[in-house]
């Protein structure tokens, strides 16, 4: 109940405050495994994709396990099933990746930023192959989503968030499972950055 009323809150927030505007939320699988998979420009990110997102299922979140740390915030963030991951390890955190195996296995939809961190510059970034690793393992389809003109937030006017078309990646018996994680990130990077908004 908490979560609903926070995205609602959210709703209304962005489209009280900004010019607003989202679409494709027809695109999202009502059930199922699903990863939706979006660009990040700023902190507004998160919540402008999930909050209607939630119009149509909820998700879980992958954030940056600092965030955990924040008085109030973190207690929200436990409270709604998100699941921390450590940006510091080298080869990722392997620990938040099986949590997220576990959930896409239940069936559930998890929102996570392929690039791992918000640009600095208000473009795309390199993706991580954390991403593709799930995909690999989990043959979860993937949902595109972009977000534009949140570079800047909150001094910014004009938003829009566009949920592309579900993807589904095929494993190549002939190449190696690391090159597969690194041609899944890119291939879904890609995806979004098409997204015409």
């Amino acid at each position: 109940m908490l979560l609903n009323l926070v995205k609602l809150l959210a709703r209304i927030f962005f489209k009280t405050c900004y010019d607003f505007k989202v679409e494709g939320l027809e695109n999202i699988p009502k059930t199922g495994a699903l990863i939706i998979a979006g660009n990040h420009l700023s902190n507004a990110d998160p919540p402008a994709i999930g909050s209607f997102a939630g119009l149509v299922r909820d998700s879980r979140f992958v954030a940056k396990k600092e965030l955990f740390s924040v008085p109030g915030l973190g207690w929200f963030f436990r409270r709604s099933g998100y699941i921390p991951v450590d940006r510091t390890r080298t080869i990722g955190d392997f620990g938040a990746l099986k949590e997220v195996v576990r959930a896409l296995e239940k069936g559930q939809s998890i929102v996570m930023f392929p690039e791992g961190t918000r640009s600095k510059d208000g473009k795309p970034r390199k993706p991580k192959s954390g991403i593709g690793y799930l995909v690999y393992h989990t043959q979860a389809p993937v949902l595109p989503v972009k977000v534009e003109g949140t570079f800047g937030w909150p001094w910014v006017r004009r938003i829009r968030v566009k949920f592309g078309t579900v993807m589904h990646l095929q494993q190549d018996p002939a190449q190696e499972p690391k090159e597969q994680y690194k041609r899944f990130a890119n291939e879904i990077m890609d995806a979004i950055i098409s997204i015409n908004i």
